[in-house]
């Protein structure tokens, strides 16, 4: 279900309007709430309301990771990400000329 939500944040994020479509005829799709169901709908229709941000299916695939036990953001590095190795590269703006 969280590669599911996954996708299907991702295609709303980007307005793949025939992603969107695909993924809610699937059968895991059933299982949406129904605001999710509404939203992603608005979305794939382009109406006024579907230019606002997934917030109700990024907060379900939020709770969603947290049910399965993902209890950390996999963008914010952590003491064992640092310890094996990982380092964080400075940001350099480049000079006009």
């Amino acid at each position: 279900m969280l590669a599911f939500l996954d996708s299907l944040c991702s295609a709303l994020i980007a307005r793949n309007t025939d992603e969107i479509r695909r993924l809610l005829r699937h059968p895991l799709a059933r299982a949406l709430p129904r605001l999710v169901r509404e939203e992603a709908l608005a979305v794939a229709n382009g109406g006024l309301r579907g230019f606002v941000a997934p917030l109700h299916t990024l907060r379900l695939y939020h709770q969603t990771a947290h049910l399965l036990g993902a209890c950390a953001d996999p963008a914010i590095p952590t003491a064992r990400d640092r310890a094996q190795g990982q380092i964080e590269l400075p940001l350099e703006v480049a000079a006009a000329h």
